[in-house]
């Protein structure tokens, strides 16, 4: 049984330290046989985008060529197994390689300083050319200038180093370039985005459009967009069945991996959890959430994309006033999908501000959403939430957005209090102002999204209580605790009911209070003051309760 490493995504590490890898590598035969020399992966983060990257740059990049312990990497593996003619393209060409990983930025200025650091970081790798021969004193001099971060045209760095390579070594070169949308979506979100626009245009025009020195030019990201729709670049996004399965894990490898680790029983669950993601004809997996799963062997949320959940709020914020778009946000978490949307693969981010069906798009690339059925051409599919572990981040970030609404001081100084009254009235008016979609009769969504946007109130400015939810005390675990920080205030026991259909907020209330008592909640708290509060709701009603 291997080892797992889920921090790590360098091929050479992974392979050497025999930590546990699926093997990918038939992505390679996939790469050398594609038609297209400019292509672009477009895939949720945490994928195995940048594994897979840095796999392609071991296989081929000819400073290796000398190196046997490279050529050992892929002993065994899938791609060793195919023809000569593919064995032969090892450590063939000079590989540049790159992530935009680096270049998150508040302003545009910032994000100069830091493309400048990064080119010059790139440089420093290949000092070596200043001796070439074919290095003229010309060559030497803007060379020099990305070095030492002086004046120089700032798109043009990378176009020059393929020219510098190639003329060193007499090859085309193979470029890889990692989140080319992160500097585009930070545009977006905070503000420059028409600048980021015009100098990725740029950059990707002179670096690579109509380059008969790249052999190949492979680039990943979150999203496609007008720099490279309209420079022949070919996208290979979700909808597409070739190089499907190169990013996640299939359902054969999840069960096969599970097997290894002595885990086949809880195949079942884990499909819940993790599984469910369409793309074209395979269901695929979220590999960090499966390899987090094989570490800790506990089903929980694991994976967030944190790097575009500002965004995704942004965007809903923008427009919401615009349209509905807030209010099927809501129902999409209460359903669990969403119809009749009109998926723009090709989305241009200046449309994101006032068009609905490219918002839902952008849930769908990021990994929020799935299509239940094969996209085709993207009209009037359905999405839906692929898994249990999205469905608890959609939860979170929607309680965070509502929460958001609400500009009145913390309540949770009236628990402190003890001012019970005036605790329920704020909840009871939040809650009326605040939820709409709470209108279609209760669900276990709605009752989680109770819980998560009442724990979200009670920290705001919070210097009262320690707050934690789902803990085990007792014989359970119970929904919310809050435990003092401060002397001679009272902790709080509080549980969350729905109240059903055949049933009343009094009977529900006493259910609450009777689930306290039999588990023994109280046992982590058993020294201080204790509240127990039941919190029973239907729809928009709400009804608070202490004992």
């Amino acid at each position: 049984m291997k080892n797992i490493n889920i921090e790590i995504d360098d091929f050479k590490t992974i392979i050497e330290n025999d930590y546990l890898y699926i093997d990918k590598t038939l992505l390679i035969k996939d790469i050398i046989d594609e038609f297209y020399i400019p292509c672009l992966f477009t895939r949720p983060s945490g994928f195995g985008k940048t594994l897979n990257m840095s796999m392609l740059d071991y296989y081929f990049n000819i400073k290796y060529k000398d190196n046997p312990n490279i050529k050992d990497l892929f002993k065994g593996l899938n791609i060793t197994k195919e023809e000569d003619k593919y064995l032969m393209e090892m450590n063939k060409y000079p590989v540049i390689s790159l992530s935009f990983r680096e270049l998150k930025a508040n302003t545009y200025q910032e994000f100069i300083k830091k493309y400048k650091i990064l080119m010059k970081k790139l440089y420093k790798e290949y000092e070596f050319l200043l001796k070439s021969p074919e290095f003229n004193d010309i060559h030497k001099k803007e060379f020099k200038k990305v070095i030492k971060c002086e004046n120089y045209i700032l798109y043009s760095p990378i176009g020059d180093l393929i020219r510098f390579l190639n003329n060193h070594y007499k090859r085309k070169v193979i470029v890889i370039l990692e989140d080319y949308d992160v500097p585009l979506l930070e545009g977006f979100i905070n503000g420059y985005e028409k600048e980021i626009e015009s100098f990725l245009e740029q950059l990707i025009n002179y670096s690579f459009k109509d380059n008969s020195e790249i052999q190949k030019l492979i680039m990943t990201g979150v999203v496609s967009s007008f720099a490279v729709e309209t420079n022949n670049i070919n996208v290979y996004n979700l909808n597409y069945s070739m190089y499907s399965n190169y990013f996640g894990f299939t359902e054969d490898e999840v069960k096969e991996v599970l097997k290894e680790y002595n885990l086949e029983n809880t195949f079942d669950d884990v499909k819940k959890w993790y599984g469910g993601y369409s793309f074209d004809e395979n269901i695929i997996y979220n590999p960090w959430s499966i390899l987090k799963y094989l570490n800790d062997k506990e089903l929980k949320p694991y994976w967030v994309n944190t790097g575009v959940v500002e965004l995704l709020k942004n965007l809903i914020y923008n427009i919401k006033d615009k349209t509905n778009l807030l209010s099927e946000f809501e129902d999409l978490i209460n359903k669990g999908y969403k119809e009749h949307i009109n998926i723009d693969f090709n989305m241009d981010l200046k449309n994101l501000k006032g068009d609905p069906n490219t918002v839902w798009t952008l849930f769908l690339l990021t990994g929020y959403l799935t299509p239940t059925d094969l996209v085709g051409d993207g009209e009037d599919i359905t999405l839906k939430i692929p898994n249990l572990e999205v469905k608890k981040n959609l939860i979170d970030m929607a309680t965070s957005w509502f929460k958001d609404d609400y500009n009145g001081n913390s309540i949770v100084r009236y628990l402190a209090n003890g001012t019970i009254d005036d605790f329920r009235n704020d909840l009871e008016n939040i809650v009326l102002e605040t939820f709409s979609y709470l209108d279609v009769p209760g669900t276990s969504a709605s009752e989680a999204f109770y819980h998560a946007f009442v724990m979200g109130l009670l920290r705001i400015d919070n210097d009262y209580y320690e707050v934690t939810s789902n803990r085990e005390s007792g014989f359970g675990r119970y929904d919310i605790l809050l435990k003092p920080k401060v002397k001679n205030i009272p902790a709080y026991i509080i549980e969350f009911k729905l109240v059903r259909d055949n049933t009343t907020f009094e009977s529900t209330i006493e259910t609450a209070f009777e689930q306290i008592d039999d588990m023994k909640y109280d046992t982590s708290v058993k020294n201080l003051d204790v509240i127990k509060m039941a919190i029973a709701f239907k729809g928009k009603k709400v009804k608070i309760e202490t004992r």
